[in-house]
């Protein structure tokens, strides 16, 4: 149904001829357009690379005042259902979850390269059991089930082009999301060149 959804929205964008371009793509004289919304919680998807050399990745960010602790939530690509999870404290509920803090302003890259959830034993959150497409979605998830965070997002870049860009906040931490070059685990640029 995810995939369904994600076409009807591509066909939906590719039907209007008068549709404002995606981020990244060109714009002519319009201004580039931004994707997502403006963050709203403490934790937040700070940039997305859903292509490259190597694996998918997604990096979260600590916008609050206070170390935040990652036990309490999810990253998903599929808020709706949650078969495709991880959990970010790297032990899955109810099992008690020794804090694992993130900074404030501090970065967390996670690959996306779909390495299991191991039935027994650690869960490595730094590497989620799934991969995203060019045309997807992520979302942070609460243990009590609420959405924290999320981005449906349409990556600028066909098939044959170079996957020399990733979707980021601009500015960093705080923005809509722009194609601009990555920056995994450091900040994205302040303003669009």
């Amino acid at each position: 149904m995810r995939h369904v959804s994600l076409l009807l929205l591509a066909v939906a964008a590719c039907d209007d001829p008068g549709a404002t371009p995606d981020a990244g793509v060109d714009a002519g004289v319009d201004a580039l357009v931004g994707q997502g919304s403006e963050p709203v919680g403490d934790l937040v998807i700070n940039e997305v690379a859903p292509r490259g050399a190597g694996s998918d990745w997604v990096e979260l960010t600590n916008v609050g005042a206070a170390p935040l602790d990652l036990c309490g939530y999810f990253l998903t690509d599929a808020a709706d259902h949650l078969d495709h999870f991880l959990p970010l404290g790297g032990v899955m509920p109810p099992a008690p979850c020794p804090p694992l803090l993130l900074d404030p302003g501090g970065y967390r890259v996670i690959q996306l390269d779909n390495t299991p959830i191991p039935t027994a034993g650690p869960i490595d959150p730094l590497h989620a059991p799934f991969t995203i497409d060019a045309a997807d979605q992520l979302h942070l998830v609460t243990t009590a089930g609420a959405i924290a965070d999320g981005l449906l997002y349409l990556y600028p870049r066909g098939p044959a082009e170079p996957a020399d860009v990733s979707l980021a906040r601009v500015p960093d931490h705080a923005g809509l999301f722009f194609a601009v070059a990555p920056t995994p685990g450091a900040a994205n640029p302040q303003e669009l060149p």
